[in-house]
């Protein structure tokens, strides 16, 4: 790619779009990433309707420019608004961000990329939408579409968001429309409430892929139940782990459809939460074992902890209670359950407490209020803070958190782990024996996604101000996917200088996802590299 190429399809952008949806190289508001990357980005593009994407790649075809879509940017840990290659020209999809054909009695909305956690539960509170938010960590500017697209997942009762997805159209590479069959054959509304259509289901080639621009999701949404419960455990002892892991998962299995997700997070990171880090105490960045041990010590923090939440009418959580304590009982020290009562009551009794126990309180009960916030399907940026234990200025007390913006160094290492009590102990053995080597602090999630498997969720946290820093946390993601590849440890996700993990010569998926590639964009114009390996012709 050439700059009098692009010179030229810049030229065309701003006659088709006019100058104010044409905003300069390297745009200060695109160009920052948490992990440290930088590309270097012509443009970036910020269209309104599908006509106008149509119209960006037919010219992106023609001058044979590469386009890298984004739906708001907000990619933290994985990228953030970078594309995979140099030399992309972002497609900004954030001013596409209406909400269409909601139906309140079956609970399915249609969302355009520029549609946040943040705005479709501002919609649903305004429209009598008895619906909870697909909410994440990522806080409330992050796009519904997006995250869904990169197989996002929560602890709200769908907890798998691409599995929520009905329906899709998308522009392809060349500028024509997609489809799904059943909307194509005039069956606009069965095709929003069925997820598998008629014929090969291709809707999946959008999702973690490169094969079209999506403009429109149709998405299920979960009822708001009866009640909604969290409920907190924990073990002191970190020999217990592999007891308590096979009983996660009879939990699932026994409540299946009221408690559909659970955390558990070592004492770390619960410490990152808890807080501020002890740069002082830090040797070579990572906090010693001893350092570890007296913070958790005063702070009351467990070797392991757990949350997850009872979503049903009050009937099956009593009997969702009885069966937790049964379960978990044996296998913890500590088992306790919250509601938005039992946190108001606990504030109410603050007020009449000596002060410094009344802070302490207050703020516990804040905490237990952001995290039932978001089991409620409310979105919320309490668990953005993580994303500064490390680096970053936190913005003025009101302003929205931006961890790109702000400074911060995050990379996300986000491994699946069989839900079996001695492959997390070979797991966590792996990040606590690699993490230290390049400064980083082992802080551990595992979070089920089903009843089967864990992802787990490792942020690698540095000073991105620092150059050798931030290179170390990029080699210690290398290191634990290395690692992960031999121990059967593999991430379900990747972040934009990681997509060569997929580039295995002679494999299967390799050969046949580039054939396609190659079949609907054969100038590999839109966001080459994107977990569709690019190979020779030669080589399909």
């Amino acid at each position: 790619m050439n700059s009098t190429c692009i010179e030229s399809a810049i030229a065309e952008w701003v006659t088709i779009l006019g100058d104010s949806k044409v905003i300069a190289a390297n745009s200060e508001d695109f160009g920052a990433s948490t992990i440290g990357t930088q590309r270097s980005i012509p443009a970036v593009l910020r269209p309104e309707n599908k006509d106008e994407i149509a119209a960006i790649l037919e010219i992106a075809q023609r001058w044979k420019v590469s386009v890298y879509p984004v739906s708001t940017g907000n990619n933290w840990g994985y990228g953030s608004a970078n594309p995979v290659e140099d030399g992309c020209v972002i497609l900004d999809l954030s001013r596409l961000d209406r909400i269409t054909d909601f139906d309140a009695e079956l609970g399915v909305v249609t969302v355009e990329p520029g549609v946040t956690q943040g705005a479709l539960r501002a919609f649903l509170d305004s429209h009598e939408g008895n619906y909870l938010v697909p909410v994440t960590g990522a806080g409330p500017s992050c796009s519904i579409l997006g995250n869904a697209l990169e197989r996002g997942y929560g602890i709200t009762p769908i907890t798998d968001h691409f599995a929520a997805v009905t329906k899709i159209e998308a522009i392809l590479p060349d500028g024509s429309v997609y489809r799904t069959p059943l909307s194509e054959l005039g069956g606009k509304e069965v095709d929003g409430l069925f997820k598998w259509g008629v014929g090969p289901y291709l809707d999946g080639l959008f999702s973690q892929g490169n094969f079209g621009v999506v403009v429109r999701i149709t998405i299920a949404l979960a009822p708001v139940p009866e009640t909604v419960t969290a409920f907190f455990f924990s073990t002191k002892d970190d020999a217990s782990l592999e007891a308590l892991v096979p009983v996660v998962r009879a939990v699932l299995r026994a409540l299946g459809g009221s408690v559909v997700a659970i955390n558990l997070l070592n004492s770390q990171r619960m410490l990152s939460m808890m807080a501020p880090f002890p740069e002082d105490k830090a040797v070579n960045g990572v906090l010693p074992a001893h350092e570890i041990e007296r913070l958790a010590n005063s702070h009351g923090i467990p070797a392991w902890s757990g949350v997850g939440a009872i979503y049903a009418s009050k009937e099956v959580a009593g009997a969702a209670r009885r069966t937790l304590r049964r379960l978990l009982g044996p296998v913890t020290d500590r088992l306790v359950f919250i509601n938005r009562r039992r946190i108001n009551a606990a504030r109410t009794v603050a007020r009449v407490l000596p002060s410094r126990l009344a802070t302490k309180i207050m703020g516990m009960a804040d905490t237990l209020s952001g995290a039932l916030d978001i089991m409620h399907g409310t979105p919320n940026d309490v668990a953005l803070a993580l994303a500064y234990w490390r680096s970053g200025t936190l913005p003025a007390a009101g302003q929205p958190k931006n961890p790109a913006r702000d400074g911060c160094g995050l990379i996300w290492f986000a491994p699946l782990v069989p839900i079996r009590g001695t492959d997390v102990r070979r797991y966590i053995t792996m990040i606590e024996r690699i993490c230290p080597q390049y400064g980083v602090n082992p802080l551990i999630t595992l979070t089920t996604i089903n009843d089967r498997c864990f992802d787990s969720t490792v942020p690698l946290l540095f000073d991105r101000t620092d150059a050798h820093a931030t290179a170390r946390a990029n080699d210690c993601y290398r290191a634990l996917c290395e690692a992960g590849q031999k121990e059967g440890f593999l991430p379900y996700r990747l972040n934009v200088d990681a997509m060569g993990i997929l580039n295995t010569s002679g494999c299967a998926f390799t050969r046949l996802a580039s054939q396609l590639k190659a079949a609907v964009d054969p100038n590999y114009i839109l966001a080459p590299g994107r977990y569709v390996p690019r190979i020779e012709r030669s080589e399909v």
